[in-house]
C-alpha cells in the first residue's frame, strides 16, 4: 500500500552552527501530553559516545542492496560539528579497501559513508522516536544517496520500521523534497511493505533541518513531520502490526551511496555529503 501525503514545515530561524553544520531552519517539536524524555543524545560532546553507539568500520554492511560505499569510523566519515551529528559520504581519490575479504570490490572502493545503531546497548519496546535532520537529497546534486533513519528488533527477524529515508536526484529527480515512512513485516514478501511518500510543500529536506518523528504503542504507529501527523497504521489497517513489532528494537543512522533503489552516482552528484542530525530523542508513556 502505498500513500502519498503532505506534511508541512516550520520556517522558524536558528544561527549557523560553526563547523560547517548549516542552516538550522525548522524548530524542535514537542510531543503531546503523556510523553516524558527517557533518553536523547544532542550531540554536544567532542565524539560519539562508544557507550551508545556502535560506528560500522571498514564494513560492507550495504552489499545485500547492492550499496557502493565502505564504511568507515573515521573522522572523514563520522563527526560531531558544533552539537550535530555529521555522517558524511565521500568520493575516495584512491579506491579504499573495505577489509580483506570484500568479494564485490576486491580492488577497493571509490566511495566511503557511515552507518551508527544503538545495537547491544539500547533498545525499547514502545515509545516516540525523534530526529531533527538535514538531508543531503537536494534535487539536481544527490544521485545515488540514500540517508535513513530507522529501527530494528535486537533479535533480527520481523519487523522494520522506517522513521525516514530518502533517496537522492540528478537533473529532473522524480521526487525532490520526500521522505518515506515506511513499515515491513519481513524481507520475504510475506506481506507487502506499507508506505508514505511525503512531500513537503515548504521548503525541502534539503533546505533546513525538520524534525521526523514515529509514536509506536501498542496496536498503532503515527508518524510525524514537524509536528504534523503525516502517517497512520493501526492493527485495523494492518493485521500484522503487532506480530511483527511486539517486540525490543534499536536505532539506526545511516548514509548510503548507491544501491538498487537509489542507483549509482554520477558526475552531478557534490561530495562530500552530509547527513546532518542535532539530536536523537526517545520518549515513553508516562
Amino acid at each position: 500500500m502505498l500513500l502519498l501525503l503532505a506534511a508541512c514545515s516550520s520556517s522558524v530561524g536558528h544561527s549557523s552552527p560553526e563547523g560547517g553544520a548549516g542552516s538550522r531552519e525548522g524548530a524542535p517539536t514537542s510531543p503531546g501530553p503523556g510523553w516524558h524524555l527517557s533518553w536523547s543524545d544532542e550531540f554536544d560532546g567532542s565524539a560519539l559516545d562508544p557507550g551508545t553507539w556502535t560506528v560500522e568500520d571498514r564494513s560492507t554492511f550495504g552489499d545485500g542492496g547492492k550499496e557502493l560505499a565502505c564504511l568507515m569510523n573515521r573522522p572523514q566519515n563520522v563527526t560531531l560539528e558544533s552539537g550535530v551529528l555529521v555522517l558524511r559520504a565521500q568520493r575516495e581519490r584512491t579506491p579504499l579497501r573495505c577489509g580483506a575479504h570484500d568479494s564485490r570490490f576486491p580492488g577497493g572502493r571509490d566511495y566511503s559513508s557511515a552507518f551508527i545503531s544503538t545495537k547491544g546497548a539500547k533498545d525499547w519496546m514502545y515509545g516516540r522516536f525523534e530526529i531533527r535532520a538535514k538531508l543531503p537529497t537536494a534535487p539536481g546534486t544527490s544521485q545515488g544517496l540514500w540517508p535513513a533513519f530507522w529501527l530494528r528488533p535486537v533479535t533480527g527477524g520481523t519487523g522494520e520500521l522506517d522513521v525516514l529515508e530518502a533517496i537522492g536526484g540528478g537533473a529532473g529527480s522524480p521526487e525532490p523534497g520526500q521522505v518515506h515512512q515506511t513499515i515491513w513485516y519481513d524481507y520475504d514478501g510475506t506481506h507487502p511493505k506499507e508506505s508514505a511518500a511525503v512531500t513537503l510543500p515548504k521548503g525541502s529536506p534539503s533546505d533546513g533541518f525538520h524534525v521526523y518523528a514515529v509514536e509506536w504503542e501498542k496496536g498503532a504507529m503515527r508518524w510525524y513531520v514537524d509536528g504534523v501527523k503525516t502517517f497512520e497504521r493501526t492493527t485495523q489497517t494492518t493485521t500484522w502490526l503487532d506480530e511483527a513489532f511486539a517486540q525490543p528494537m534499536f536505532l539506526r543512522l545511516n548514509l548510503a551511496v548507491g544501491g538498487t533503489w537509489p542507483g549509482s552516482p554520477d558526475a552531478s552528484t557534490r561530495f562530500p555529503a552530509d547527513f546532518l542530525v542535532d539530536y536523537v530523542r526517545v520518549y515513553e508513556r508516562a
